[in-house]
């Protein structure tokens, strides 16, 4: 007969990646534009201190934008970041939402 142990993980609970509400923000906006013909690849990376969701206008270009969730981050307000194609950080702030506001107003310029 086999003794099953159960082990309780603390860690459990800790954020690896974007969660899935998160995650469907990202993809539905990233969806949008590949309709609007302004994106047309994206990647995603990993390791333990983030996650990044890159959008691309030709794969073999730098990334248009990095959106970063930041995963042991110390300030609230630096969970998530934007990053330009340079690298230049736009906007810093504690909930993904603000962080594709700024996607979503260059986004409204191509639909007027």
């Amino acid at each position: 007969m086999f003794k099953y142990q159960v082990i309780h993980n603390q860690k459990f609970e800790e954020e690896k990646f974007f969660n899935k509400k998160e995650l469907g923000e990202i993809l539905n906006l990233y969806g949008f534009m590949v309709s609007m013909g302004e994106w047309k690849d994206y990647a995603i990376f990993i390791n333990k201190n983030a996650v990044g969701f890159d959008i691309y206008r030709k794969a073999t270009e730098k990334p248009l934008y990095q959106i970063i969730k930041n995963l042991h981050s110390i300030k609230k307000n630096e969970k998530f970041l934007i990053k330009d194609q340079s690298g230049v950080i736009l906007k810093k702030s504690p909930e993904l939402k603000n962080i594709l506001e700024v996607i979503n107003k260059r986004k409204l310029k191509l639909v007027k």
